[in-house]
């Protein structure tokens, strides 16, 4: 069997939110992990509260309490740590227990990841580490007590958390009661504008607040009150949608029979001052100094900030389980398309016209070679076609520079190995037709399989949309369509290989959306030669079928879409577009131009997508690739000029 080497993500991909955690170093609860497959809400969770924060045994007991808070307002709970050099998404209780019990245990930051993973040592993890795991993991929401901030002498010590920075560059929702009390708020909210984080009061008012206390002496503000859980989830979710590279704070002030009552604010700023005095008298400087004023903060109030502590941190991990709640129930307003199939090595053989075979004789040609396969070819159609809410999945050998020189968006399980799949065409002369071809495709069937399907679900079903192409086997398309029924996705099948793959769907026709094929694959689904009574009996016997595109080379398109039948004519090549180059392409571009108005619309105006897909088939027959480079001309203008004067059809009615 063989195994998968690497996960290869183009670099044109950047759009996305796809993830490869190399599980050497991730470790992944299995709750946690079952919970980022079916899209259920998730909280991240940091440990410096627990190796560093609090005493033992409180620091357990409330790690505990907070993961039991998070599971009883709907969320599941993803504690972060390193042990023993793995980055751990989702503690055991065990595992919490032995962390938070363990001497001469490190507190990691960015920075120490790669140096504590390799020395295989544990640590509980910072705001700013436990950020970085989380958005590497695709989860949006992490509740803490306070981030770290800008130090009061950072104009001597130019100390400046790297909380900051991590929300200036990690797209991730951090719900906290401000900043850590000891730091200096105006200048660590001004350090967050300038990084471009958004920071937030959860409550009537904007006023930010000070940890311990409701206010700030300071009179600092954050940008805007939120005043509701559903306003939150709505401003996560505009961040996701703008595919921000920064963060956002939500500052949650404690509530207000919680507050440090001893002296109020002035009383735990007197002692904060005093305690930073003594430190610098004593010599304690860098991450020491914080650990310092906080055991002063204790032992001048009676160990009450710890339960102040505690009850903050509490009220943050049930609002920002609440958030995760109604954050899971949008969906986003953009629909997505994932395509699953063949991405080849093609090579095309065109024979020249006085050719004569002869036995041991080399044959007068001219070679051509490009990546191909449907499902590549129609992703690579829909990318020029600028849908940006498209992506390929697929399986290859050893890759070649051709591969990774490509800027389609893809997806790519790198196989070793493995033979990357392969496609030798022989076309005619004068028409372009193919004549044969020559295939070793056996990759797809022996790597795309339901285990390959279940370990990339989280992947596939962030779509509305999946794609898929006969070069999957019998079983896996059976394991994708329980996939898409049950997440209620439009599933959509396009043939390739010829009527033997095509028959593979015939089982499942009751099932998918959208099919394409031509008429030859056609006949071999429904077992018959006649069309238009096929394709009428098809509708009638399959509810959720929604259209059917058979292409029949000159003479058109024979669509059927919710039960009506249409025979569209192909559009004529302009004077100057006589010579006809490439047939492989046409009816891929065809489909591609289809999805990319069903993408827009759905279903609404179904001669819209015709059009599209007509016009995106008329340029690539005329052009060497087998996708043309044309198609990213085309715009609605274009279409809507197609749809007035061009689009030609008849009503078929039986």
């Amino acid at each position: 069997m063989h195994s998968v080497s690497r996960l290869l993500l183009l670099p044109s991909f950047r759009y996305g939110q796809i993830r490869y955690l190399n599980t050497h170093i991730f470790d992944i609860h299995p709750e946690v992990k079952s919970a980022l497959a079916e899209h259920r809400p998730i909280v991240a969770c940091e440990t410096a509260i627990l190796t560093h924060g609090l005493p033992r045994p409180i620091n357990i007991e409330t790690c505990l309490h907070i993961e039991q808070i998070i599971r009883e307002n709907g969320s599941i709970p993803a504690t972060i740590a390193i042990l023993n050099g793995r980055i751990k998404v989702g503690l055991t209780q065990t595992e919490l227990e032995q962390l938070g019990s363990s001497n001469h245990i490190e507190k990691a930051s960015r920075r120490d990841l790669s140096y504590l993973i390799s020395h295989h040592a544990s640590a509980g993890t910072t705001v700013a580490a436990t950020m970085l795991i989380a958005h590497r993991c695709g989860i949006r929401l992490f509740a803490t007590g306070g981030i770290g901030g800008v130090h009061r002498d950072s104009n001597t010590t130019n100390d400046i958390s790297s909380d900051l920075d991590e929300l200036g560059r990690t797209p991730v929702c951090v719900i906290s009661s401000g900043v850590k009390s000891i730091l200096d708020i105006p200048k660590t909210l001004e350090y967050l504008e300038t990084k471009g984080v958004g920071v937030y009061t959860f409550g009537d008012t904007n006023e930010f607040p000070n940890f311990f206390t409701r206010s700030n002496e300071f009179g600092s503000r954050s940008c805007a009150a939120i005043r509701t859980i559903d306003e939150a989830a709505r401003l996560v979710r505009s961040m996701i949608d703008l595919k921000l590279d920064s963060g956002l704070l939500l500052a949650v002030p404690i509530d207000k029979n919680d507050e440090l009552e001893v002296g109020g604010g002035e009383k735990i700023e007197g002692i904060i001052r005093e305690s930073l005095k003594q430190a610098t008298e004593k010599g304690i400087t860098g991450s020491k100094v914080t650990p310092f004023v906080l055991g002063e903060i204790r032992r001048q109030t009676g160990n009450k900030s710890i339960e102040t502590n505690q009850k903050l941190i509490y009220k943050n991990a049930r609002i920002a389980s609440q958030i995760a709640v109604a954050l899971s129930a949008f969906k986003s307003d953009s629909s997505s398309l994932i395509i699953i199939g063949a991405r080849n090595i093609d090579l095309h053989i065109q024979l020249n016209a006085d050719f004569i075979l002869n036995k041991g004789s080399t044959i007068p040609c001219r070679l051509r070679q490009n990546l191909g396969g449907v499902a590549y070819n129609v992703t690579h159609a829909l990318h020029l076609l600028k849908n940006h809410s498209i992506r390929l999945l697929t399986v290859s050998g050893t890759l070649t520079s051709l591969i990774n020189e490509d800027s389609t968006p893809t997806l790519i399980h790198e196989i070793k190995d493995e033979s990357t799949a392969s496609y030798i065409s022989v076309l005619d002369s004068k028409t372009s037709e193919l004549i044969c071809g020559f295939g070793d495709m056996g990759i797809y069937e022996r790597q795309i399989t339901p285990i390959f399907l279940d370990k990339n679900l989280s992947t596939i079903i962030k779509n509305q949309w999946i794609m898929f192409d006969a070069n999957l086997s019998q079983l896996t398309i059976e394991h994708l369509i329980k996939i898409g029924t049950k997440y209620k996705k439009y599933l959509v099948f396009i043939s390739a290989g010829g009527p033997n793959k095509a028959r593979r769907i015939s089982k499942y026709l009751k099932d998918i959306h959208v099919l394409f094929c031509n008429r030859l694959e056609f006949e071999a689904i429904t077992g018959s030669s006649s069309l238009e009574f096929s394709l009428k009996n098809l509708f009638e016997n399959n509810s959720k079928l929604k259209l059917v595109c058979i292409t029949m080379g000159v003479d058109g398109v024979l669509i059927g879409v919710n039960g009506q039948l249409k025979k569209y004519k192909a559009l004529n090549l302009d004077k100057e577009q006589q010579d006809i180059r490439n047939v492989t392409g046409a009816g891929d571009s065809f489909a591609a131009g289809v999805m990319n108005q069903l993408l827009k619309a759905n279903f609404e105006n179904i001669d819209r997508a015709i059009a599209c897909g007509l016009l995106a088939a008329k340029l690539t027959l005329t052009s060497p690739n087998t996708i043309s480079e044309q198609l990213k001309m085309i715009d609605d203008i274009m279409i809507d000029e197609i749809c007035l004067k061009q689009l030609r059809y008849e009503n078929i009615d039986l």
